[in-house]
């Protein structure tokens, strides 16, 4: 009975369980049937634009899905009381507990941004592991208006980066530089990259920009080699890198500007009455009222229209921008006209294992008259005779009256209307970006850029063009074409591991660069008709009288580089980063034509030490320290070399032969310009980052820089040559303060304020073998007629110092007193215009450059406003110094029937003494915006739309008495100078659109 009985209970067992089991499992099904349920909702950013792509979890498990394109998310949760965790990269991670099946979820910006990446030199790193000057800036803190290039975008909120334009014709490029000036005769400009290869500032469209990052000290930049003394501009495009549905993005708006403002000259009827008071008038009465300037000028209009289009998967996406810019200039027959292209698309492959970059870049720029030519017909148009017509009676210009014979003294109606020029440039660059991960943190790169710029312009005097007139000539007219290869292979290998505490990349690479410049010119005069042009040069008569033109040229050079760095991290306290770059370049001399470029900085995050960990008003507080070596190269290739020109004719065995002239001196020393630097800086966010921001102080010292010497023939075969001689040091000191002063839930306001100061000094000029003659060298000049040296180079004293006569005080003839070095007073004679009685007279470069961003944001409404400020400089009022004078032979300022020192009127011919240098500090309202961001849920197909009106160089407080400011600052050594000879700045209001689909 017993195995009968076993047999019956190992069957009846499993049934009972089996039917427990199903018991609970129908059970369970039930309850977890009650305990789900389904949430749904929409993502948008403290603008109310819709998030693709935002991770929806549900909190302590691994359920989780992410929003559509449209912002939108349903997820169905695994239980009651939930916590839904919702994080976006640069956006603030927040945990939501749903009191509904509804969600309305808002992320905002990470202002603490720590864990953000910023693009370094060849890769990008995590903003917290940061060792070097590094400055950052997003495309939600980009300046929207009138913007021109992408430098317009960031002005006054980078510290220590300087960009100033101080003209109105609507094709001028912003000059830029960084930390001061650190070479006399190579590039003072930084080097601007664009998604890693060279380019210029207006190369992209602004609204393809995604970031721009700047490469500030020398421990960032040196990985670039000779080409990062000045800093690095790194500027990143927009591409996708997800999933994300067609996407169309239009922007537009439309600017009208006038000048920002106009010296007051005398008009006819001011001069009359000045003549009627017996003050001198160089010009008699011609009886007419002429406006000279409106005769040139009048409002100008800009339209820019810009459309992207992105869509795509993880695997395959694209993005293509089209943008069109369209500017006439205030003056007559001035204009820029701008179409740009670009097309990225990336795809990878194989497991992701390989992912591929195509980016396909072109841009034409059509511009009109140059600013060299409306400069000189603005000058015309300020000292012409007001009462002089336009026109003779047979209907030809009215250039000289009365059989005068004024030097330089044109009728600028007939500059604008006889000359042209036509003024052509197209970029074409493709990129391949090729990136292939070989182990778990170990990749390989390799990127290949095709780059060609070609110029083609085209300048012609007409008959009637006082050049013509005044020499007999019917007509002139030149042609010329310039073109710029560059091939660029960059191949880099990158390894990144984590240990336990320890974190390190090692990065290696190679670069490769050859560049070649070549173009051609011809010129030629005597035309039997206008109706050419420029087209027809060959039909000119000076081709059979041998004063035509003709030449061309080309030349090429090579840059090779080698360079590694290493990045370590302990502890996430403690960053330490090495590299260096070992370059040759064809440009240097055959003894040195290899250089190396090393840096090391470090990096300690002390509020994540123990001490202050658990204090929570400290969000971040970081020291840094950093030291690099970075070089300047030459302009121009074959600096090294013996060139020759060919010469006059001379007679030789029975013909005439040109002669070969040497016109450069060997040197197989010349080198690369070397700068040293020292940073020192602090990060720092308290009060959960509503303060936060950064301290840099760096020292930077240059040497063996290029300077053109004299010297002895023979034994040389040339009088000058250029050699790695002087040297030069700036020191300054860099702020950002970034503050959130007011935070509701409908109002927001954002303040960032910039602040840096920099001392220059020439320490050197001179060595054993080249030197110059008593430490010193004039530099500078006022230009004809009166011809005065304005500035000195002197070793000891900074860039930059105005150098001339102290005048103190004027003679109650109006004679001007100047006071001489010993402190003795004098009246003023020529025969005192040498160094002897000279002194000097200020600087031009400000010591000091603030900029001041707010932004406030109300529901739907954004303010933001820019202001920018330079000080402590001056600046030599040319306007002034030749026409606030009585003596003056053309039409003079109102202001010179003024009493001089409040004394007397001046009576003394244009001269350059320093009451015409003056304070030149400023403070700007540069841009205001007013945005409105629209409810767009009513509409089906628009995701996004924003309305602004914009106004740019609005007002400026100063002192300073001419036009602006605001000056271009090209030649290092003649800082300063407000040329009588220039497009004036403009004004201008915007009004703007940008929707998305």
């Amino acid at each position: 009975m017993k195995p009968t009985t076993q047999a019956f209970k190992s069957t009846e067992i499993p049934y009972s369980r089996n039917k427990m089991f199903f018991t609970i499992l129908f059970l369970f099904v039930v309850f977890c049937s009650f305990s789900q349920q389904k949430i749904s909702g929409k993502i948008t950013d403290v603008n109310h634009l819709p998030l693709p792509g935002v991770s929806v979890l549900e909190k302590n498990t691994t359920n989780a899905v992410t929003s559509d394109f449209d912002g939108n998310f349903e997820i169905t949760t695994k239980g009651n009381n939930v916590i839904l965790v919702f994080s976006y990269v640069g956006l603030k991670r927040k945990e939501v507990q749903p009191d509904g099946k509804t969600l309305n979820v808002i992320l905002e910006s990470d202002l603490n941004e720590l864990t953000e990446v910023v693009v370094v030199g060849y890769g990008t790193q995590k903003k917290e592991r940061v060792t070097s000057a590094i400055a950052t800036i997003k495309e939600k803190d980009f300046t929207r208006g009138a913007i021109r290039d992408a430098s317009d975008l960031i002005r006054g909120k980078v510290a220590g980066l300087t960009i100033s334009n101080g003209s109105g014709d609507p094709a001028a490029s912003s000059n830029i530089s960084l930390r001061g000036v650190s070479t006399l005769q190579g590039n003072a400009g930084p080097l601007v990259l664009i998604n890693g290869v060279p380019g210029g500032m207006n190369t992209v469209a602004p609204n393809d920009i995604a970031s721009i990052d700047i490469l500030k000290d020398a421990s960032a930049a040196a990985i670039y080699g000779t080409r990062g003394a000045n800093g690095v501009i790194l500027i990143t495009t927009k591409t996708v890198n997800k999933d994300i549905a067609p996407t169309i993005t239009y922007s537009t708006f439309a600017t009208i500007s006038n000048f920002y403002n106009k010296a007051d000259f005398l008009d006819a009827t001011q001069q009359r009455n000045f003549r009627a008071q017996g003050l001198r008038i160089p010009y008699k009465d011609g009886g007419a009222d002429t406006n000279w300037l409106d005769q040139i000028s009048g409002s100008g209009f800009a339209q820019n229209h810009n459309l992207a289009l992105k869509g795509g998967n993880v695997k395959t996406n694209y993005t293509v921008n089209l943008n069109y810019i369209d500017e006439t200039g205030v003056f007559t027959n001035t204009f820029n006209k701008e179409y740009r292209f670009s097309f990225d698309v990336n795809h990878s492959m194989f497991n992701d294992k390989l992912k591929i970059n195509l980016n396909l870049l072109n841009g034409t720029q059509n511009m009109g008259l140059s600013e060299g030519t409306v400069a000189y017909a603005y000058r015309q148009a300020m000292i012409r005779n007001p009462s002089a017509p336009i026109y003779n009676s047979d209907g030809t210009y009215l250039e000289k009256e009365d059989g005068q014979t004024k030097f330089q003294y044109y009728n600028p109606v007939g500059i604008i209307n006889e000359t042209i020029e036509d003024r052509n440039n197209t970029w074409q660059r493709f990129t391949a970006n090729l990136t292939l991960d070989l182990l778990p943190g170990w990749d390989v790169g390799a990127q290949f850029s095709k780059n060609k710029n070609t110029g083609l312009n085209g300048y012609a005097e007409t008959k009637k063009h006082y050049s013509n007139t005044i020499n007999s000539r019917n007509g002139v007219a030149s042609r010329n074409t310039g073109t710029t290869d560059t091939d660029l292979v960059e191949i880099t290998s990158k390894y990144h591991k984590i240990l336990d505490k320890h974190e390190f990349t090692v990065l290696g690479g190679y670069s490769y660069q050859y560049i070649v410049n070549q173009g051609f010119s011809a010129s030629n005069s005597d035309f039997p008709t206008d109706a050419f042009s420029y087209n027809n040069l060959g039909s000119g008569n000076a081709l059979t009288d041998g004063l035509a033109g003709m030449g061309s040229y080309k030349d090429d050079n090579t840059l090779i580089g080698f360079f590694g760095r290493v990045n370590y991290n302990f502890n996430s306290k403690y960053d330490l980063l090495v590299s260096i770059r070992r370059e040759g370049s064809s440009k240097f001399g055959a003894n040195y034509q290899w250089g190396n470029f090393p840096a090391v900085s470090a990096g300690w995050s002390i509020n994540k030490e123990s001490f202050l960990k658990d204090v929570e008003i400290v969000n971040a507080l970081k020291l840094r320290a950093g030291y690099g070596v970075t070089g300047v190269i030459p302009n121009d290739p074959y600096m090294s070399l013996t060139l020759y020109n060919y010469g006059d004719y001379f007679y030789n065995d029975g013909k005439w032969v040109r002669g070969l002239e040497p016109v450069s001196n060997p040197n197989p020393d010349l080198r690369w310009e070397k700068t040293t630097e020292v940073n020192i800086g602090l990060d720092f966010g308290f009060f959960n980052n509503r303060i936060s921001g950064s301290v840099d102080v760096y020292s930077k010292k240059t040497s063996d820089m290029l300077w053109r010497y004299a010297v002895p023939r023979p034994p040389n075969i040339y009088d000058s040559t250029i050699a790695n001689v002087g040297k030069m040091e700036n020191k300054g000191i860099e702020i950002l303060l970034n503050t959130i002063p007011v935070k509701t839930d409908d109002f927001l306001w954002n303040s960032s304020m910039t602040f840096s100061h920099n001392k220059n000094k020439l320490t050197s000029l001179s060595n054993n073998l080249y030197q110059i003659e008593g430490d010193y060298v004039n530099r500078g000049n006022t230009g004809d007629p009166i011809s005065f040296d304005t500035h000195r180079l002197e070793v000891g004293q900074s860039l930059g110092n105005f150098w001339g006569l102290k005048s103190v005080d004027i003679t109650d003839d109006g004679q001007w007193i100047v006071e001489l070095p010993d402190g003795t007073r004098k009246t003023l004679d020529p025969s005192m215009y040498n160094d002897t009685n000279k002194q000097y007279l200020g600087n031009g470069i400000p010591q000091y450059y603030a900029g001041w961003t707010n932004t406030f944001s109300y529901k739907n409404f954004d303010l933001s406003m820019v202001l920018t400020g330079a000080f402590d400089f001056q600046i030599l009022n040319s306007q002034r110094m030749f026409y606030g004078n009585s003596k003056t032979d053309y039409n003079m300022l109102s202001s010179t029937s003024d009493k001089v020192y409040g004394k007397a009127v001046l009576n003394y011919n244009p001269t350059y003494v320093s009451y015409y240098i003056e304070q030149g500090d400023y403070v700007k309202v540069d841009n205001i915006t007013l945005s409105y961001n629209f409810d767009v849920k009513p509409f089906k197909f628009i995701n996004a739309m924003r309305l602004y009106v914009s106004g740019n160089n609005l007002a400026t407080f100063t002192k300073y008495k001419g036009l602006d400011p605001e000056i271009k600052r090209e030649d290092p050594t003649s800082q300063g100078m407000d040329n009588r000879d220039k497009y004036p700045s403009i004004t201008g209001m915007t009004l703007g659109l940008n929707v998305t689909f």
